[in-house]
C-alpha cells in the first residue's frame, strides 16, 4: 500500500497529483500531518507542495472541467466528510486519465461520490445563508458565530456581502477557528485570542453584554417575542421543524435561547 503524506490544503491535493503523474505510482491512501501511517502500509512519499505543481494541475483540470464541475469538485473537498479528499483525487485522476470531463457520468461510484459531498455542503450554505444570527457591538460592527459541519464559511461571504454592503460584520467559525472581516469593500482574516474562544464557545457564539451595543439586548428579546408570538400552538410540528431547521443549528439562533 502506498501513501502519499501532504498538508491538507487543496493546493497540496493538486501537488500530491502532480506528484502522482509525475512518478507513475498513485496512492491508496492520503494523509495529513497528524494521520499516523497505516500498519500495512509499505511506502510513504512526502508531498512537498509548490506553487506551479497546483497550478498546472489547476489549468489542466480548467481545460477539461466545466465551471459547473470545478464548483462541485471544490464542494466536495470543503465538504470535509471522511475520504473527501481521496474522493476528490480519483475524481481528477479520472479527468486526467479519460482527457474529458466525467461530472456527468453519475453511474460512475466515484463521480456519484464527489456529486454527493458536494451536495452535503451546498445544502448547508443554502442553510446558513438564513440561519445566521448577528449581534451589533458597541463599536457599531455586526458579529456572527456559527459552527458548520462543512468548511463552508468562505461560501456565505458573498450572500452576506451583498445583503449587508453597508455594514461591517464579522463572520466566524467556531469550530475551525478563523473568521472575516467585511469592511464595505473588502474581507480580512480573523483569528480570535485563545480566551475569547473559549468565552464564545462556552455561550454558543453570544458576545458578553459589556460589549454590545445599547439596544441590542432589546432587539433580541423583541425578535424571541416575536418568534414565540407567531407560533401557533396547535400546529406547533417538532418534527418539520426540525427537518427544515436541524437542531445542531439552534444553539447560535438568537430565537431558540428563549427565557423562561
Amino acid at each position: 500500500m502506498l501513501a502519499f503524506a501532504y498538508d491538507k490544503t487543496f493546493d497540496g491535493l493538486l501537488a500530491a497529483v502532480f506528484d502522482a503523474y509525475t512518478q507513475r505510482r498513485f496512492p491508496d491512501v492520503l494523509l495529513g500531518p497528524e494521520d499516523s501511517l497505516p500498519m500495512i502500509a509499505t511506502a510513504l512519499h512526502q508531498v512537498v507542495g509548490s506553487e506551479e505543481k497546483s497550478e498546472r494541475v489547476a489549468k489542466g483540470l480548467a481545460k477539461i472541467v466545466s465551471r459547473k464541475g470545478m464548483s462541485e469538485l471544490m464542494l466536495a473537498w470543503l465538504s470535509e466528510e471522511q475520504g473527501s479528499d481521496m474522493a476528490v483525487f480519483r475524481y481528477i485522476r479520472k479527468v486526467f486519465d479519460r482527457k474529458r470531463s466525467p461530472e456527468h457520468d453519475l453511474a460512475d461510484p466515484e463521480v456519484l461520490a464527489v456529486a454527493l459531498l458536494a451536495k452535503k455542503a451546498s445544502s448547508e450554505v443554502h442553510k446558513l445563508e438564513g440561519f445566521v444570527r448577528f449581534q451589533k457591538t458597541a463599536q457599531g460592527i455586526y458579529f456572527a458565530a456559527l459552527s458548520p459541519r462543512h468548511n463552508v464559511l468562505t461560501l456565505l461571504l458573498p450572500h452576506f456581502a451583498d445583503r449587508f454592503a453597508d455594514q461591517h460584520w464579522i463572520l466566524y467559525d467556531l469550530g475551525r477557528r478563523y473568521g472575516f472581516f467585511f469592511d464595505g469593500k473588502d474581507f480580512h482574516d480573523v483569528f480570535l485570542q485563545d480566551e475569547v474562544w473559549r468565552r464564545l464557545s462556552r455561550k454558543q457564539g453570544r458576545l458578553d453584554e459589556s460589549l454590545l451595543a445599547e439596544n441590542e439586548l432589546l432587539f433580541q428579546e423583541l425578535w424571541k417575542s416575536y418568534f414565540k408570538a407567531t407560533a401557533i400552538k396547535e400546529r406547533i410540528n417538532p418534527r418539520l421543524q426540525r427537518r427544515c431547521m436541524p437542531r445542531r443549528y439552534w444553539e447560535y439562533l438568537t430565537e431558540k435561547q428563549i427565557t423562561p
